[in-house]
């Protein structure tokens, strides 16, 4: 059986990775697909910024907890 505090680090870990990959997607979204049929709304890059860079520490917190159990 997975011991508790180890499951919670992989799920800490997991959010963050997905919070910041999302909002790295979100940034270059136009980049990827300049001739989409639907054109993409433009996103407020400040709040995208911040998203990944919590995305990004909340990452590092759950690899550091995982690392060190």
């Amino acid at each position: 059986m997975i011991p508790l505090p180890e499951i919670l680090a992989e799920l800490v870990m997991a959010l963050g990775g997905a919070l910041f990959a999302a909002s790295v997607y979100a940034l270059l979204r136009p980049y990827l697909r300049p001739n989409a049929p639907d054109p993409a709304r433009p996103q407020a890059r400040g709040r995208v910024l911040i998203n990944a860079f919590i995305g990004f520490v909340v990452l590092v917190w759950g690899f550091a907890s995982f690392i060190s159990r």
